[in-house]
């Protein structure tokens, strides 16, 4: 899963949740702006 956000905050408010549910080794974070990131 790739996350991305303009602001790494909102990322890092649900990295608790990610991580209570097993689930933070599948999650890739980008931080910027979407079109330029996937480029």
């Amino acid at each position: 899963i790739l996350a991305m956000d303009i602001n790494r905050e909102n990322y890092e408010l649900g990295l608790p949740v990610i991580q209570k549910a097993g689930v933070a080794h599948k999650i890739e974070f980008k931080e910027g702006p979407a079109l330029p990131v996937l480029d």
